[in-house]
């Protein structure tokens, strides 16, 4: 980060959170484009940021520190929620923890007091605290559920909260710091970040098995249904059977991706064992062919099974499966988002992967570790960051329109879209986008298809850098070395 300009933090702080501390303000300067210089003691005539206990001089940004915030952390507990206190900035109405009540800042002639540990309840949404400790209670492993967080019992799912804490960080700086007050452009002028990535849970979803199937099915419930039994029927026996071809479909999406100038990334399944069949198409012979023919040239990450976001042997299995047609594997993002935090970490650390893209909801759209940029996350049992690049999955198509999940028509997920990339734009920062190959059918999923074409086209309006996953990171890595 030296081309960017040095900003001394002053960290006042027990030993053991010292490291955490570090993560966080590094995960801020890295979005503020900032190289921060970290020095450690209880004064330090030159720093422009200080962070411990009240000290005995002002410098130009003071951000409240308690002392046993440090203790929290490691006592391994949730924070309790009566602690939790809320005030309005930027438009959004925010938790903060380990803070004092009242207003968020406090200003002298030549000082600013942020009375909100932005840092502390940074790690807390960074890490994601709430979910690590409840899996320390013994839930059960699998999907992270949406109604045990914090972003669903505060409604603060489409605020990335961290993001804001950064901006609460600019504002204090604007006031006394202004000479580090700048620009968050990408690829030098963009206003925004948007990610493309297309999970392939099916290489060829329409075999005739499940043609046949999905006739019964149709013709079994057409008292029930049957304008939409009748549709259905006519549009899979013409267009399954006669019309539609996997292959074409997927091509179409590389060339109208290419036409309009973007890039995306393709997670592919590497087990061979799922119990559908069709899930299985690593290990079938013309699909292995048709995949180096449409994906040779792409940024094309593993699509773990759920099995592999735990068991690094199973991890190893799959990407060795990829890696065999000659795709070099960077990224990964498990299926049905199976994760855990701090065991899935480590083992694509140890793997080698360069990031990961799993940390979403899949009931909600929104921010599960509260941030919409790349991050590197915090591997607790070691007081460290990983090495692994968390670029966060924001918008999944299946969370849009899913009876299961928030269960949206076409126009309020394009609403939903928009105000997302506004955002963005108004922040400077990222929105990543999931649309998995079989939304493009235009039988089961009418109009899901072309939502995707035309977000990307306001996106491109708005000034966006729409691009894969890994020309992400490759732009992140350059502001974190």
């Amino acid at each position: 980060m030296e081309r960017y300009p040095n900003i001394n933090i002053l960290l006042n702080l027990p030993e053991s959170y010292i490291p955490k501390a570090e993560f966080v303000f590094r995960t801020f300067c890295y979005i503020l484009r900032l190289n921060p210089k970290f020095i450690y003691g209880a004064h330090f005539e030159a720093a422009h940021i200080y962070y411990g206990p009240g000290p005995s001089r002002d410098y130009p940004v003071r951000i409240q520190f308690e002392n046993e915030t440090a203790d929290f952390f490691e006592k391994r507990e949730l924070y309790p929620l009566e602690k939790v206190n809320f005030c309005s900035f930027k438009n959004h109405h925010l938790p903060f923890l380990f803070s004092l009540g009242g207003p968020i800042f406090s200003f002298s002639t030549e000082s600013c007091i942020l009375r909100k540990d932005i840092v502390a309840g940074g790690f807390y949404f960074l890490t994601c605290w709430h979910e690590y400790i409840l899996s320390n209670m013994g839930l059960p492993r699998g999907r992270v559920d949406f109604k045990e967080s914090l972003q669903y019992r505060w409604d603060f799912s489409e605020v990335p909260v961290v993001d804001v804490y950064c901006q609460a960080l600019t504002y204090a700086m604007q006031q006394t710091l202004p000479e580090f007050v700048r620009d968050t452009t990408w690829q030098e002028t963009k206003r925004f970040a948007m990610s493309l990535s297309h999970d392939i849970d099916y290489w060829r979803f329409w075999d005739d098995s499940s043609i046949r199937k999905t006739a019964k099915y149709n013709l079994y419930t057409l008292y029930k249904r049957p304008l939409n039994a009748l549709y259905k029927l006519a549009g899979h026996h013409l267009h399954k059977k006669y019309l539609y071809n996997h292959y074409r479909l997927l091509h179409k999406i590389l060339q109208k991706e290419q036409d309009l100038k973007v890039k995306s990334t393709w997670f592919l399944m590497g087990s061979s064992s799922f119990e559908d069949p069709r899930q299985n198409y690593i290990s079938d012979m013309a699909f292995r062919e048709e995949i180096i023919d449409l994906l040779g040239q792409q940024d094309v990450g593993l699509h773990g099974s759920p099995e592999s976001a735990y068991d690094l042997e199973v991890l190893r299995a799959e990407l060795a499966n990829l890696r065999e047609l000659g795709f070099v594997v960077e990224g990964f993002r498990t299926h049905y988002l199976h994760f855990d935090y701090q065991k899935s970490f480590s083992n694509l650390e140890t793997e080698g992967i360069k990031y990961d893209s799993t940390l979403g909801y899949w009931e909600n759209i929104g921010f599960r570790a509260g941030i919409s940029f790349p991050f590197y996350p915090f591997n607790i049992a070691e007081n460290r960051p990983f090495r692994v690049l968390e670029i966060p999955l924001i918008v999944m198509d299946t969370s849009l329109y899913s009876t299961r999940a928030m269960d949206m028509g076409r126009n309020g997920a394009k609403l939903a879209l928009r105000r997302l990339i506004n955002v963005a734009g108004l922040y400077q920062s990222h929105l990543s986008l999931l649309w998995h190959n079989t939304t493009f059918d235009p039988v089961d999923y009418p109009g899901w298809g072309s939502l995707y074409w035309k977000t990307i086209r306001y996106a491109l309006r708005k000034g966006g850098w729409i691009t894969s996953l890994k020309d992400l990171y490759d732009e992140w890595v350059t502001l974190s070395y």
